[in-house]
């Protein structure tokens, strides 16, 4: 700061702007050196003649201008720590930025979010025309189906794709780039540019929301930024849920809408010029149900530490949408992946729930009634999709590995009520007459109940402890099949196709993974054989399998790059998983098969 000289009180009209913004007296050192509120504060003593003079002759001197791009270096790297960074990070002091945005008062009261995204983009390499078609075409072919939420007719030019969705062709360049290094550069670009563009805007139209989602799905989806750059899947996850959440209140104003606007300026508010087309319609169904499938993958992939997106009745409505549509062929794939989702989900809400009223009220075999009901219908729904399947369907596989993923969850959560309160399992089993129990050589057997001698009301306690012990040692075999079911064909794919996964298939194969081990390990029950398990699928020998298709997948994606080596987040994943299985701990693998899954056998 410009010395004042030996005056306490600085002159009127030349207080310094950190004590003019806060309407407070600006009294000098003595040494000359700033005011003392500055110098208390640890602030930079800015005087406001210069800022003035800034303003007029409206030219920056090589001093403040570097300045200047020291504090948007700043900024942008507060943001990167605060998207990326795990917990346990290194948070930035908010001291540090006070100063930097006190000039700027059009950030200054957007929060601390938007200060972190002040700065322009990160730098990222340019894409040409025909880098662009070929990444396009590596998109659409390899990985989309994977997971399709988004509509890529063959016709559709990369040209034409960057300017009607801009976010999604970033984003699209990101994931399909064979260089790892390109990709975590790419990403950290492109997470910056749509937090900007989400809080740095007044208004959004349904067109941008949905453009900015899609990128988000994208990314989340075949990004493998918690590999790349450390970055957290949650707050990426919890960003695209909340487009998610604005895309559903977007639609048609309620009754009493003009009453709540004079309480809510802007709430709902966006810059649509025109009704909605049934193209545009269907595109913002399949990336909000996307957006609900993957916000249940993550969720329980990273121990249930983030809420799934609501299920609401307008998507019931957006789910037969694109199960009746026919412009789309992978709508159908998309419709069913949802819909085993949603199984799943129920399955961890009815868990949830058990153990809420667990820790509130006494369990007893009335309470768990209408869960084993519920979790019964269930397992019912989904052997109805797996018979509806078509033998034509594409990626029949990988919803067939869906499919056993679901009943796995279930399945998990029958024993776990079952543990609760063991005889009610065997009275529903009475009541339905017939039940079918998975042996350990994985072969099934029908038990009838007969109503009479030791299944029967009169029947000893001895008795009826050992059939609820056998049911729950049924419903643990029947994870066992899943489990083998389930890995099996999530690695039946060529490893061309395999590189294609998305973080659905990858979040499976870690759930098989955290299953066995439980199997094999972990589970307590006195009459379960550990050792059988083994004889039918093994950790170490599932654990080997996966490694070894990540390197396979490697090769095949590292074929062809001029000398550039092998995809090297599949490198990565396969030498965690090799040194995991030769004798690492139990807990969380790096790198992403650390299925944190809160459901005990």
């Amino acid at each position: 700061m410009e010395r004042r000289g030996p005056s306490h009180l600085g002159p009127y009209g030349l207080a310094c702007t950190n004590c003019f913004k806060a309407k407070c007296k600006c009294v000098a050192r003595p040494d000359g050196e700033g005011c003392q509120r500055c110098h208390r504060l640890h602030k930079q003593c800015r005087p406001s003649d210069s800022i003035r003079r800034r303003t007029i002759d409206k030219t920056q001197n090589s001093a403040s201008r570097i300045a200047d791009l020291e504090g948007e270096e700043s900024a942008q790297q507060f943001y990167t720590s605060e998207l990326e960074a795990q917990d346990g990070g290194h948070p930035e002091d908010d001291d540090d930025y006070d100063g930097d945005y006190d000039d700027n008062p059009r950030l200054a009261h957007q929060g601390g979010a938007l200060k972190a995204v002040a700065a322009s983009d990160s730098p990222e390499p340019q894409v040409s025309d025909r880098e662009a078609e070929t990444l396009i075409g590596t998109f659409r072919s390899c990985m989309l189906s994977h997971f399709p939420f988004v509509h890529l007719p063959a016709t559709l030019s990369a040209h034409q794709l960057r300017c009607d969705r801009p976010f999604l062709f970033r984003a699209i360049m990101c994931v399909a780039s064979p260089s790892a290094k390109e990709k975590a550069t790419r990403g950290t670009a492109l997470k910056a540019a749509i937090i900007k563009d989400m809080l740095g805007r007044d208004t959004q139209s349904s067109t941008s929301r949905i453009d900015l989602l899609l990128a988000l799905l994208t990314y989340i989806s075949w990004g493998w930024d918690h590999v790349l750059n450390g970055g957290s899947l949650l707050r990426l996850m919890s960003q695209a849920n909340l487009l998610a959440s604005e895309i559903r209140v977007d639609g048609p104003p309620g009754p009493d809408a003009h009453i709540m606007a004079l309480f809510t300026p802007g709430f709902g508010s966006s810059d649509d010029g025109g009704p909605m087309t049934r193209e545009d319609f269907l595109a913002q169904q399949r990336a909000v149900l996307a957006c609900f499938a993957l916000s249940s993958v993550v969720s329980a992939y990273c121990g249930q530490a983030i809420d799934e997106l609501r299920w609401t009745p307008q998507m019931d409505d957006g789910l037969a949408a694109i199960s009746n549509d026919r412009s789309c062929p992978t709508d159908s794939t998309l419709a069913i992946q949802v819909r085993l989702q949603l199984l799943a989900q129920k399955s961890v809400q009815i868990h949830q729930h058990q153990q809420l009223e667990q820790g509130q009220v006494p369990v007893t075999e009335l309470a768990n009634f209408q869960a084993i009901i519920a979790l019964t219908t269930l397992q019912t729904q989904r052997q109805e999709i797996q018979t509806s399947l078509s033998p034509t369907l594409p990626e029949r596989d990988l919803l067939t590995a869906h499919i056993h993923a679901a009943e796995l969850s279930i399945s998990e959560v029958t024993h776990a009520v079952s543990a609760m309160v063991p005889i009610m399992i065997t009275q529903f089993s009475r009541m339905a007459g017939t039940r079918d129990v998975v042996l350990g050589d994985g072969s099934t057997g029908t038990h009838t109940s007969t109503g009479s001698g030791t299944d029967s009301g009169g029947g000893s306690g001895t008795d009826t402890t050992a059939s609820a012990r056998h049911e729950r040692v049924a419903y643990l075999w029947q994870c066992v099949r899943a489990v083998q079911a389930c890995s099996a064909a999530l690695l039946t794919p060529a490893p061309a196709r395999f590189r294609g996964i998305s973080l659905v298939q990858w979040a499976q194969l870690a759930h098989c993974a955290v299953a066995l081990h439980r199997l094999t390990v972990t589970c307590d029950d006195a009459a379960w054989d550990r050792a059988a398990v083994r004889e039918v699928v093994d950790l170490s020998g599932l654990l080997g399998r996966v490694a070894a298709k990540l390197e396979l997948a490697a090769m095949a994606g590292g074929a062809g790059l001029q000398g550039r080596g092998p995809d090297e987040v599949f490198t990565r994943l396969a030498r965690t998983i090799r040194a995991f299985s030769l004798g690492g701990s139990p807990g969380p693998v790096a790198g992403g098969l650390g299925y944190l899954h809160a459901r005990p056998f």
